[in-house]
């Protein structure tokens, strides 16, 4: 992760300054954002682990709500091609265990919060007029509580739980489409806290931008 966020930091840093005079005028430029994602990583994964589908008594597990990944994010353009930014999100869930001996006893229910807060580097490589192409890349840490109610048989009074731990959440989105001037649209196609598609709004602050002319 290290060496690939080295490189893309050079190869845009690089680019940038080849390309200056050539390509629009978004040095300078404060772009804010937000978005609304879906299918994020953490979901991804557990499609691909038995284990994040079951809790430590081998209940069965289901996902009853997702709200999605919600995402507000401000980045400044170093260069015409180069932004860094930061972002802040929150998702949502809750789900339930059913009983492995017994599928119709649900044994516990659970909420989750997740609050992400990230880095990203933004890079700009192809443009058109009203229309960019480019790519994403962040990383930062994510804060997550979890309540968890268990229910030691039917109709019992559950008991109540809450737990919280942090860890590091990452996005990767090798393709993402931004259409409009300073008031614009894009969508985003990548892994990682923002989902696997996620798209929104976004508005550009600062000096007259290309589409003005110079």
């Amino acid at each position: 992760m290290k060496n690939l966020i080295i490189s893309v930091v050079l190869m845009a840093i690089c680019s940038s300054l080849t390309c200056m005079g050539q390509c629009p005028s978004n040095k300078g430029q404060l772009d804010v954002s937000v978005s609304y994602g879906v299918i994020t990583g953490d979901q991804v994964a557990q499609q691909f682990s038995t284990g994040d589908n079951a809790n430590s008594s081998g209940n069965n597990k289901t996902l009853t709500y997702n709200s999605g990944a919600t995402f507000f994010s401000a980045r400044y353009f170093l260069f015409n091609r180069l932004a860094i930014g930061l972002c802040y999100g929150v998702t949502n869930e809750r789900g339930q265990y059913a009983d492995r001996t017994n599928p119709s006893f649900i044994a516990s229910t659970y909420k989750q919060g997740i609050t992400t807060i990230a880095m990203e580097l933004y890079y700009i490589y192809s443009f058109r007029k009203y229309f960019e192409v480019y790519t994403l890349l962040g990383i930062g840490p994510a804060f997550i509580n979890t309540q968890t109610t268990a229910y030691a048989a039917p109709n019992a009074t559950g008991v109540i739980t809450t737990a919280a731990e942090n860890n590091l959440k990452a996005q990767y989105s090798p393709i993402g489409v931004r259409f409009g001037g300073k008031l614009g649209g894009f969508v985003e196609l990548g892994i990682g806290y923002k989902g696997v598609i996620s798209g929104g709004v976004s508005y550009k602050f600062g000096r007259p931008c290309w589409w003005k002319g110079h």
